[in-house]
């Protein structure tokens, strides 16, 4: 029998993934000095919104950094790097390697360097890496075929600091994010802890509607469709009556 309600919950994974707006196209950033990241930031592969590939024959070294004093985490929302023959652990047509530090001579965080994975989906996950120092960098390189590849994640700020400031939230894992990033304060579905623990609101608003049943949800979604198409109607017939007909009196 089909799993009618992991199907429900791959569907709302996959719209907040696209939901994520990008801060920074992975491509625009290759062979800079170094790119801050703020509180955290989004990165996607690709040059812009409408071309998210990653492009051919790229040697493609990126560097991110935090303030001093804090580490780096990165959280996938979907990796698609093209695999070889050897899968994900190589040797790979493509591959993308993280290093700790700021160059690629740094130490290897990432134990996979290319593959399929869809982070928001339990079993499916992409690795999260996170550095030492206050830089990580990254090097994509890619062949001279395209076979249509992305990726996207997101760059967290944070510290290990035995108590949080004032204004960070307390990740369950120990590590100190901004309070900005938490589901609370601004509807952020985003994993910035790296164990979900910033976003459990939302994830317990998920589980809450699919132990509805997929007979409610599909009755309620086509409730909401229908009471739009009304709403639609009447606004219709009232913009009628208000204007036409005064319109046939005067």
């Amino acid at each position: 029998m089909y799993n009618w309600t992991g199907a429900v919950y791959l569907l709302l994974c996959l719209a907040l993934v696209r939901a994520t707006s990008t801060d920074y196209y992975f491509d625009n950033l290759c062979n800079r000095t170094e790119t801050m990241i703020g509180k955290a930031s989004v990165i996607e592969s690709g040059t812009s919104f409408s071309n998210t590939y990653y492009g051919e024959n790229l040697n493609c070294e990126v560097t991110l950094s935090t303030t001093a004093g804090r580490k780096i985490l990165l959280t996938w929302l979907s990796y698609d790097v093209e695999p070889g023959v050897g899968g994900p652990y190589g040797p790979c047509d493509d591959t993308l390697m993280i290093y700790n530090g700021p160059s690629a001579s740094g130490a290897t965080l990432n134990t996979e360097n290319c593959g399929t994975y869809l982070s928001s989906v339990d079993g499916f996950r992409y690795e999260t890496v996170a550095s030492t120092s206050n830089k990580i960098t990254l090097l994509l390189t890619s062949n001279d075929f395209s076979f249509l590849n992305d990726f996207k994640f997101i760059a967290t700020s944070f510290s290990t600091a035995d108590t949080c400031a004032s204004d960070e939230f307390r990740c369950d894992n120990g590590r100190c994010i901004s309070e900005t990033l938490t589901y609370d304060t601004y509807l952020d579905y985003d994993d910035n802890c790296g164990d979900n623990s910033d976003s459990e609101g939302f994830t317990d608003v998920v589980k809450d509607v699919l132990a509805l049943g997929l007979g409610i949800v599909i009755a309620i979604i086509i409730g909401c469709i229908v009471a739009g198409i009304l709403i639609c109607v009447g606004c219709g017939c009232l913009c009628y009556h208000l204007c036409c007909k005064n319109s046939q009196i005067v």
